[in-house]
């Protein structure tokens, strides 16, 4: 592991998830990639269901793992947005909080941005 890698980590975090750390790390810049890319393809007009539902897909596997590395805010607003596209994907209508939800996307985005 690099030293700039080393210095991310949290405080106090055992060394068996420094691995997994790492992993995370290398898989944001992915992440936050594709979510501009679905954004813009929102904001294009173009298939926001299939957008939507890959984002609460990322959004998922960032919950899922963050609290865990110690990010606990990070996993916690991946997980209400996940839940918040989800309920709009299943009432028919993904772009329903679409201005509520832009927002949230935004913030998490730049969160991940501030891991790197």
């Amino acid at each position: 592991m690099d030293s700039t890698a080393a210095k991310k980590l949290p405080a106090g975090l055992p060394d068996v998830l420094q691995a997994a750390h790492q992993v995370f790390i290398n898989l944001t810049t992915d992440r936050i990639l594709r979510i501009e890319v679905l954004t813009q393809a929102i904001h294009k007009g173009e298939d926001a269901a299939s957008a939507l539902i890959e984002i609460a897909q990322i959004a998922h596997k960032i919950a899922g793992v963050a609290g865990t590395l110690g990010y606990p805010e990070i996993g916690d607003n991946a997980r209400a947005l996940e839940q918040k596209l989800k309920a709009d994907i299943a009432a028919g209508d993904p772009l329903r909080h679409w201005t509520t939800i832009a927002p949230e996307i935004e913030t998490l985005l730049d969160d991940l941005e501030a891991l790197l």
